[in-house]
């Protein structure tokens, strides 16, 4: 995605996402922060200047994932500071609510 430079890399196929004249998603300036979701376990690193970050979830672990092997990292909150693009903290809420 970073590499590449572009939000859908497989984008200007056979099959285009959008029907549009220009491709809208390009990642033309560098970003300072990029946050990304869905495989549900919290991760952060520095890539080539740029904080990449994935969200948690606030689903415990379920049938399909115990089949795949994947641990979620249920009920974590990153908490980023906007100005210098970096986390600040990680909020646990697991011991308010069952995960």
């Amino acid at each position: 995605l970073l590499k590449l430079r572009h939000l859908a890399p497989t984008f200007g196929g056979k099959v285009p996402i959008a029907p549009d004249p220009e491709d809208l998603l390009v990642i033309e300036s560098v970003p300072d922060l990029v946050q990304m979701g869905h495989v549900h376990v919290l991760d952060y690193q520095i890539y080539r200047g740029v904080f990449l970050i994935n969200s948690a979830t606030w689903q415990a672990q379920t049938e399909f994932q115990k089949m795949v092997n994947v641990v979620p990292t249920p009920a974590k909150v990153p908490i980023i500071d906007v100005e210098t693009a970096r986390l600040r903290m990680i909020v646990d809420f697991s011991k308010w609510c069952e995960v």
